[in-house]
């Protein structure tokens, strides 16, 4: 899963360097190299606190258990589940306060590839974490599971941020099924009310389901950012939370 997973992270990081969408910042190298710092202590920790999760999740009873389905339908279903929170939790980063000091340096990119994807502070790494202590009880998801959803988390969220010149056609038709870069730029707009829009990760029906969906596609040369903030440093992205 992780030779997969990396040959993925490589594909994609050659083909938007032959098919970019937009020409690359003049400090693109600087930029990249900040989101892998953040992007090591991210994934660095992710795992291991998935495995925690999914251990103490392991220790009880789920609350609505799922083995009638069956190992494949049960997996299914847990991976779907997975996904709902991931947009319920995304959309709170969005709407609480709190939350959103530490989802903020994720958006604070002004420019948007392959490495946008591992730019999490650990801070939303350790409460994205905990927070899937709940569908964990409640499903009985335990370790392989979670570690299953963040590959594949991990493989959309590379694609969705990449900078990739798709065929529009193509990408249209794709877009109904998964979440594509035309859907996912657009939420980094750096304009309040799109930010606050296409929350979901992986499958796009969400957005639709739940009416935050934007109608628009990304228009090449429009800002990425955060409304009204500029970047931050690797050190002011770590502060940023608790300035």
């Amino acid at each position: 899963m992780a030779a997969a997973l990396f040959g993925w992270i490589a594909l994609v990081f050659v083909l938007e360097r032959l098919f970019a969408a937009e020409a690359p910042p003049t400090d693109n190298g600087t930029r990249i190299a900040r989101n892998v710092g953040l992007g090591v202590i991210a994934m660095t920790a992710a795992p291991l606190l998935l495995w925690l999760t999914g251990r103490i999740s392991t220790g009880f009873s789920p609350i609505i258990p799922l083995a009638a389905l069956g190992a494949a339908g049960a997996l299914i279903v847990q991976l779907l589940i997975l996904d709902i929170w991931t947009y319920a939790m995304h959309r709170a980063y969005h709407r609480v306060p709190l939350l959103w000091r530490f989802h903020a340096p994720h958006h604070l990119d002004e420019h948007l590839d392959a490495s946008s994807a591992f730019r999490f502070h650990l801070g939303e790494i350790l409460i994205s974490a905990a927070a899937r202590l709940i569908p964990a009880l409640i499903f009985g998801i335990g370790p392989a599971t979670l570690l299953l959803f963040e590959a594949i988390l991990t493989a959309n969220a590379v694609f969705h941020h990449s900078n990739i010149r798709l065929p529009a056609r193509f990408e249209r038709a794709l877009s109904w099924i998964v979440v594509t870069p035309a859907i996912h730029w657009r939420h980094h707009h750096a304009l309040r009310a799109d930010t606050d829009s296409n929350y979901t990760a992986i499958l796009s029906i969400w957005d639709r389901l739940f009416g935050s969906a934007n109608p628009r596609p990304r228009e090449l040369g429009m800002a990425i950012g955060v409304e009204g903030e500029r970047e931050r440093s690797f050190a002011g992205l770590l502060a940023y939370p608790f300035r």
